[in-house]
């Protein structure tokens, strides 16, 4: 740049157009920018809200109002304006929730019908899928709730339920062949003494009867059960099967052995009675410790000897 007072280099002042030979842009062709305010006037525009309803949350009151009735401060719905604004009106609105709920009903339906179909077509499974739940264990009871809630199993599930109800078969049909084999081979029982003793029990005014004869115990069943008149054999508490029509019907827990024991005590109650007490020192009727001497000597309580009518 020259620094001389009287310099006349004007040439150092053309135009950057002149000196690239580029023809100069016109002003009014360039539109200017929008500010930030315009941008948001027009998405304000943009959003508009065309529906102004009454707050169902506050019912136009504009404040929320505890169960007391005291108001605790602005409706959280409408932010304490009274209103609402939608995009659509009210009637369009339930149109829509109208459709949204017969779409679901649909889909559900369909699930419904796949899984029913599942169920047809897989009857040892259904079964086995749909047995009362017992104790802790749930699993298929999870299953069968997935199968309703889906419509279908995973791969993994229907392979896990497949083989668990395989074994829950074998096991039923094991079961059934072993019950028909002891239906079949039912021991004939003397029952008529034992039968006569709980009679007299029960005429003597004992409400639940019992005898322990051998390392047994027998009780009578239920007057109002299925197996009324029938005398029901436990040992420690495990059910070894039932006295009825003059026949022992022995239960999974009794082998051979045991139920000619349970025969032979049954022949003869008023002496496996007796056996009982020498072994035991207890009285079989009652289970009261024999300690007088006639108790003693006859092994069964005087009073208990009365009420079997022994």
């Amino acid at each position: 740049m020259c620094n001389s007072a009287t310099c006349q280099h004007d040439d150092l002042n053309d135009d950057i157009f002149d000196i690239f030979g580029l023809a100069p842009v016109s002003n009014s062709s360039v539109a200017a920018p929008a500010t930030y305010d315009t941008v948001l006037a027009d998405a304000q525009v943009a959003n508009t809200r065309r529906f102004e309803e009454t707050c169902p949350a506050c019912r136009g009151s504009g404040v929320f109002r505890s169960y007391s009735g005291r108001v605790v401060g602005d409706c959280f719905k409408c932010k304490g304006k009274g209103t609402q604004f939608f995009k659509t009106s009210n009637d369009d609105r339930a149109k829509a929730r109208d459709a949204a709920d017969a779409r679901k009903a649909k889909a559900a339906a369909a699930v419904a019908e796949q899984a029913s179909a599942w169920l047809e077509a897989n009857p040892v499974e259904a079964e086995w899928l749909r047995q009362p739940v017992t104790g802790d264990f749930t699993f298929h009871a999870d299953m069968l709730a997935a199968l309703v809630k889906y419509g279908s199993l995973t791969e993994r599930q229907e392979a896990a339920v497949r083989n668990a109800a395989a074994k829950s078969a074998a096991r039923k049909a094991q079961w059934t062949a072993e019950r028909a084999d002891r239906d079949a081979n039912k021991a004939v029982v003397e029952i008529s003494r034992i039968a006569d003793a709980f009679a007299s029990a029960k005429d003597a005014g004992l409400k639940f009867p019992k005898l322990r004869l051998d390392t047994f115990t027998f009780s009578l069943a239920p007057a109002t059960g299925s197996n009324a008149g029938a005398v029901y054999v436990k040992q420690d508490e495990t059910y070894l099967g039932k006295i009825a029509d003059g026949r022992f019907t022995r239960s999974r827990d009794c082998n051979g052995d045991v139920e000619a024991r349970i025969v032979a005590a049954c022949a003869d109650p008023a002496a496996a009675a007796e056996a009982y007490g020498q072994r035991t020192g207890q009285c079989a009727c009652c289970g009261r410790e024999l300690t007088a001497a006639e108790s003693i000597a006859r092994s069964i309580g005087p009073i208990c000897l009365e009420k079997w009518g022994w």
